[in-house]
């Protein structure tokens, strides 16, 4: 189960997503109420999501790596649109693999993490960037800023 300190991680964590035909971007956390201009040509909202370290218990990379396969596929069988997308610690090394899911609303967003595991998802909308829990009533809604993606991580 996440702890408040999960919580915290949660809502400071950067976003990398790389759409296809474009250049990454990387979604950065700010004050509530702040918001950069809608990358042109994405359906909001954008789900992100991962399969790493289900129930917040930490694995070791192969497994978690084979859970994000296991959900991709998922994906895939039911012809959903996905992008790769990395959930990462901003001061930090630590990351997550996931996939941003454009166009799929919080409601299935938060069952498709709950079937993986997870404690929550992010949901990005042209307003907010909202941690939406998958198991409790639990939200967290910050604003965001767009960057573009650095190239040499990971």
């Amino acid at each position: 189960m996440a702890t408040d300190d999960d919580w915290s991680a949660y809502g400071r964590a950067v976003i990398d997503i790389a759409p296809p035909g474009r250049a990454g971007l990387r979604l950065v956390p700010d004050r509530e109420g702040v918001t950069d201009t809608w990358p042109d040509g994405l359906a909001a909202p954008v789900v992100v999501v991962t399969a790493w370290n289900p129930d917040s218990v930490v694995l070791p990379a192969a497994d978690n790596r084979a859970r994000n396969r296991r959900l991709v596929a998922e994906l895939d069988r039911r012809g959903v649109g996905h992008w790769p997308a990395v959930g990462r610690d901003p001061v930090g090394r630590y990351f997550e693999e996931g996939v941003a899911v454009p166009g799929m609303g919080e409601t299935e967003g938060v069952a498709f993490g709950a079937r993986h595991g997870q404690a929550a998802i992010y949901v990005w909308t042209p307003d907010a960037l909202a941690v939406v829990s998958c198991t409790l009533e639990r939200r967290l809604t910050v604003g965001w800023r767009c960057v573009p993606s650095p190239t040499d991580e990971d």
